[in-house]
């Protein structure tokens, strides 16, 4: 496997990261993860968007977003990798001593590796995905996407007892996001899912923005909305949109079977939507 360092493609087993890169020491760093269809990154000026944004938010600097397409780009050329996930990960670097505040001029560490991904025609149907509800006991500026992710890992453990794959989160008595993911609810024909611009809480998901306008298209009535925790049991379908599964449909909720316990109707209807959408950007990408 061969992997991006500082500007290196290299084998896995030479890339070496310093244990004072702070990264390690403060999990001071961000992240982003893209979906390859035939070399072709699904959303990827959202991507670069979103992680100019963390940059930013977290005043890392030495590293340009707009470069993200072509060093994923040459790590799919040395990975031989068409359909893929590209994870990019940048710390802010290392330090000559453990220090909370970090030094000035310090250089970015940048990792990137790339894993094979099921191909477009994998994308025909939701997957079934198994959800706890657990209390969301993160840090308020979740909307960086920020690698410091103990917050998302601790409910996803919790869930185990129910088997759970993924946990959606309840803070104030309201859903804020899954672990690792944006939720919506949908009851009849009305599609909710939580605001962004008002709640730093809430990741800007690109998967869920495409799902959105995928439901928009096919006649849903589309709200952007905040969502009560009992809107969950009541709901006729629960959908997880992430850049790794796209969309994904809930099929049990607590340990418990939700719905007919297979991927909903119209989740699979929209993530076909949503797959014809990115047949459509590569006919026209040459």
């Amino acid at each position: 496997m061969n992997v991006w360092l500082n500007g290196h493609i290299l084998p896995l087993e030479k890339a070496h990261i310093s244990p004072l890169d702070r990264g390690f020491l403060f999990g001071d760093g961000i992240y982003e993860v893209v979906r390859f269809f035939d070399r072709t990154g699904m959303a990827m000026d959202a991507h670069m968007r979103r992680l100019e944004r963390s940059l930013q938010l977290t005043h890392i600097t030495g590293f340009n977003a707009r470069d993200l397409p072509s060093l994923c780009e040459q790590l799919l050329q040395a990975e031989n990798l068409r359909d893929a996930c590209v994870y990019l990960q940048i710390t802010r670097g290392v330090a000559a001593t453990r220090a909370h505040m970090p030094p000035e001029h310090i250089q970015p560490t940048v990792f990137a590796m790339a894993h094979a991904y099921g191909a477009l025609d994998t994308l025909t149907t939701a997957a079934p995905i198994s959800l706890s509800i657990q209390p969301d006991l993160r840090w308020h500026r979740c909307d960086i996407k920020s690698t410091s992710l103990l917050g998302s890992i601790l409910p996803m453990l919790d869930g185990r007892a129910h088997h759970a794959d993924e946990a959606i989160l309840i803070r104030d008595g309201f859903v804020s996001e899954g672990s690792s993911s944006n939720i919506f609810v949908v009851r009849g024909n009305k599609v909710a899912t939580a605001p962004i611009n008002t709640d730093p809480s809430i990741l800007h998901g690109t998967m869920r923005t495409l799902a959105i306008d995928a439901a928009k298209q096919l006649g849903f009535d589309v709200s952007i909305r905040p969502i009560e925790e009992s809107e969950l049991a009541a709901a006729d379908e629960i959908w997880v949109t992430s850049s790794g599964r796209v969309l994904a449909s809930c099929v049990s909720l607590n340990g418990n079977m939700f719905g007919t316990g297979k991927p909903a109707k119209m989740a699979c209807a929209v993530i076909n939507c949503m797959r014809l959408a990115v047949e459509n950007l590569l006919v026209k990408t040459p």
